[in-house]
């Protein structure tokens, strides 16, 4: 495990990857690493790591995979913040080395030891109507020249490692399945609120959904800012907690759209006409709550919160018990007199 000379790294990676080599294999490879390399990029994968983005990534010859990777900027800039993850890795810093050589050496490491594989974004233009490229791309493309880059992107090649809530939600998915299929022979009470709980979730995400798009549109239309209500909500890359922060992010028109001026008045003409048509023509609160009256009970009719229908199951069972009882009671008699005639 102990650290390569640049020299031999600079050989091994840094120059053009030969057709069929190792480098340009693009499945993952499971590696069962454990020194120090193996240790930092697990580190560097994790929650408080380097943020990270999922995109094909395409080889030269057109076949691709899907793979999690990070920006070289976010590499760099974690790895300055915090010089001291790479010591014992790396030749330390001084007599002519610094910290951007130990960045370099590292990532060298890291794509000689089959961990990173340098790509680059497919399109280098932006797509029609956008003035600026996207941060994270979704199809990236193989670069056959593999030395470090700070601009360029860089997949990691082994699997994720698996966490302890994966093992834990495993092990809930049949739990939930079984109580799924046991909900119609719960109690009322289970029933009732467990239907008012999930609708409740469901209220409150449409609700802030909504809520952040009319901000948005309005701030926009007024004044070009973009002001969104948590950043992150929507964000698949952030945890459930870290969704929710920041509270608000707020962006500055860019430059390139003086321009737009058009657009944010036909925004604010058509929000302004929405706004006019729920008002001229909203129904009055009455009729709202008889709907929302009327809409709950056939909610409860349909999945049987009240247990109208096990009730006249049961229900049919006792009368036609009663009635068999009684023609049996009834029977008694008859049959005996027939065998006292006979």
């Amino acid at each position: 495990n102990a650290p390569l000379s640049s020299r031999g790294v600079s050989g091994a990676c840094c120059g053009s990857i030969a057709a069929g080599s190792p480098v340009t294999t693009m499945a993952t490879h499971k590696l069962k690493h454990t020194d120090g390399y193996r240790a930092l990029a697990d580190e560097l994968r994790g929650k408080d790591g380097v943020v990270y983005a999922n995109a094909k990534l395409e080889s030269p010859d057109g076949d691709g995979s899907y793979v999690e990777y990070i920006r070289g900027k976010d590499l760099a800039r974690y790895l300055r913040a915090k010089p001291e993850k790479m010591e014992k890795l790396v030749k330390a810093a001084g007599q002519g080395r610094d910290v951007e050589d130990q960045i370099r050496d590292l990532v060298h490491f890291f794509i000689h030891r089959a961990l990173l594989i340098k790509a680059e974004r497919k399109h280098k233009k932006p797509k029609p109507g956008r003035t600026a490229l996207v941060k994270y791309p979704r199809t990236l493309l193989l670069c056959q020249d593999q030395s470090w880059d700070e601009s360029h992107f860089y997949a990691w090649r082994y699997d994720r490692p698996t966490s302890l809530w994966y093992y834990v939600a495993v092990c809930l998915v049949p739990l939930l399945v079984v109580g799924a299929c046991l909900f119609p022979l719960a109690p009322l009470a289970v029933r009732l609120g467990t239907v008012y709980v999930l609708a409740g979730i469901v209220t409150i995400i449409l609700g802030v959904l909504l809520l952040r798009t009319v901000v948005h549109w309005v701030v926009w239309s007024l004044t070009g800012y973009e002001l969104l209500l948590w950043p992150n909500l929507m964000d698949e890359r952030v945890g459930l907690v870290d969704a929710f922060s920041p509270l608000v992010s707020l962006e500055p028109p860019p430059k390139e759209a003086k321009g737009q001026w058009k657009q944010r008045l036909l925004a604010g003409v058509v929000l302004a006409g929405v706004v006019w048509v729920l008002y001229a023509h909203h129904p009055d609160l009455d009729t709202i709550k008889d709907e929302a009256q009327k809409a709950h009970d056939n909610l409860a009719d349909y999945l049987d919160l009240r247990g109208k229908n096990k009730a006249f199951l049961t229900g049919n069972n006792a009368s036609n018990g009663t009635a068999g009882a009684g023609a049996g009671g009834n029977a008694g008699p008859g049959s005996g007199s027939g065998r006292q005639d006979l």
